[in-house]
Parts: structure tokens; sequence; C-alpha cells
């Protein structure tokens, strides 16, 4: 039971950290053109990505958090 619930906690920790980086890559991109605005001194609506951003660290805290007592309970159950 313990090794079936380290395993699921390590995969979805991967799963989840996976998604953090895609957001991210997409947080990255989105505030490239909302600075690209910002240069060309538009005055159009566009959408404040901190949210966003806030959602991909906190994702990440939480993949790096399962992993974390995924890996540890693997390893203790191998020792």
């Amino acid at each position: 039971m313990n090794s079936v619930l380290a395993r699921g906690l390590t995969i979805f920790g991967l799963i989840v950290l996976v998604v953090a980086a895609v957001l991210l890559g997409k947080n990255v991109y989105d505030i490239n053109i909302l600075h690209a605005v910002a240069i060309a001194n538009r005055s159009s609506s566009y959408f404040n990505p901190v949210f966003e951003v806030m959602i991909a660290t906190g994702l990440a805290l939480v993949a790096g958090l399962l992993l974390g007592l995924g890996l540890s309970r693997l390893r203790r159950r191998q020792a």
C-alpha cells in the first residue's frame, strides 16, 4: 500500500510539475507581449498575467512537495 501511494504521489507530482512548466512558458510569452505593448505606448486593453504567475508558482510548490514526499517514501521503502 505504501509503495502504491509513494508511486502515485511521485507520478502526480511530475504531472503537476509539467503543468506548472507549461503555464510558466505561457506566462513568459504573455509578459513579453505586454512588454512590447508598453514599449509601443499603445493604450489597448490587455489582461494582467499576475494571477496566472501566482497559479504557476503554487503549482510548482505543490509539485515539489508531492515529489519530495513520494520520493522519500520510495527511498524509505527500498531501504
